[in-house]
């Protein structure tokens, strides 16, 4: 409603004020530095959002998002950060503690906690997503609206349908073909509104970081290869078959990215595809390692799991390539196997990879039975049983 002022009114600035693009940038640096200044947090290398206490205090893991924060913690660092909260003078609504049956939302999430479980789905999104109609004036535009929704929902928590979104997103005149495939995911995502992961307890005193990685070999429209990988937080149990093991865990973070580097061989691509896998659950095992330290429990081992035999040989058994590009990625690999930031290096049955979802539109069902179930087999071909390091 408009308001009318009298002639010659002189406004005295309060507060200045920001636009929308700065203002989401100053809350979000101006409650991380009060959570790290005045509740003793620090920030994880993964995610600069994603903070926990220190060593000595309080138990406490914070996500935030721009001013909303989710928390894992003990009521003793809830109590603390309440009366942070009031001692800054932020305004903030009373924090809402998640019980068995309830939900809650965060960061474009619904969170459901089971008797067992917490159940992470999308929230709403699925519910605006629609076939792109062909044969329209406006059909590119339709195109790129609901790629860009369905490939938010399967950021968060939809890993089956990152491929479709990666070979969608390099459509800039999309052929009936390609419109074709991108509304068989999206009718797919409709009819699977309520998939999304799961994740379930663990024994932290005998878990690991499992990373499946895998690479196709110009498999692109362009001839380029497509490298991804899913990373997998839990514990395995040897089954009676022979080197078989069954894997219980969740997932935290997967990719499927075409390659930016020109391959010229199988090996490449696989080698891309492990490079990029590593370089995301390094940082990620450094978090959880630091975490597992505050609650007296071993450091997080990772394990490295591929698919492909001359990969493997490459990295444990001094197995070399002609390509002189690829010489460093392989050194560098190795240089982190020998000195155990990769504390082991597996060779699987392609048919167990579920990073194969990642590089191909006909995969095996590895990581639908994984997001289904929490749970997959795994048959090792291969492997290097180290000996224990000296202290």
């Amino acid at each position: 409603m408009a308001t009318e002022y009298p002639p010659n009114t002189v406004f005295r600035l309060v507060k200045p004020l920001y636009g929308l693009a700065e203002s989401g940038l100053h809350w979000f640096a101006t409650y991380q530095r009060h959570h790290k200044e005045r509740l003793d947090c620090q920030t994880s290398e993964y995610d600069p959002c994603l903070l926990f206490s220190k060593i000595g205090q309080s138990f406490g893991i914070v996500g935030m998002q721009t001013d909303d924060t989710l928390n894992l913690a003990t009521p003793e660092f809830l109590d603390k950060e309440e009366a942070a909260l009031h001692e800054a003078g932020f305004k903030a609504k009373p924090s809402t503690i998640l019980k068995v049956g309830d939900v809650g939302y965060f960061n474009g999430c619904k969170i459901t906690v089971n008797e067992d479980s917490v159940m992470m789905q999308q929230k709403g999104q699925g519910d605006r997503l629609d076939l792109v109609k062909t044969g329209t004036d406006d059909t590119q535009h339709q195109y790129v609206v609901q790629r860009a929704r369905g490939a938010y929902i399967a950021t968060i928590c939809q890993p089956e349908a990152a491929f479709d979104y990666s070979m969608a997103a390099r459509a800039k005149d999309p052929s009936p073909e390609e419109i074709a495939k991108l509304n068989k995911r999206i009718q797919w995502q409709i009819d699977n509104a309520e998939r999304g992961l799961r994740f379930i307890q663990l024994d932290l005193k005998k878990t690991a970081l499992y990373v499946f990685v895998d690479g196709s070999f110009a498999n692109n429209k362009d001839l380029s290869s497509q490298i991804g990988f899913i990373i997998v937080f839990g514990n395995e149990r040897a089954l009676d078959q022979e080197n078989t093991f069954q894997l219980r865990g969740n997932i935290l973070h997967w990719g499927s990215t075409k390659c930016k580097r020109v391959t010229r061989s199988v090996l490449a691509s696989e080698i891309y595809g492990m490079a990029g896998g590593f370089d995301a659950a390094y940082v990620l095992k450094t978090t959880i390692t630091s975490i597992l330290q505050r609650l007296d429990l071993p450091p997080c081992k990772m394990v490295v799991c591929t698919d492909s035999l001359s990969l493997y040989q490459c990295l444990v058994q001094l197995g070399t390539t002609t390509e002189k590009r690829l010489m460093i990625d392989i050194m560098a690999l190795r240089e982190s196997y020998e000195g155990r930031e990769i504390d082991e290096i597996r060779w699987i049955a392609g048919a167990d990879n579920p990073a194969d979802a990642m590089t191909k539109d006909q995969p095996n069902r590895a990581l639908e039975d994984l997001v289904s179930t929490n749970t997959t087999t795994l048959r090792v071909e291969g492997w290097v049983k180290r000996t224990q390091s000296k202290k």
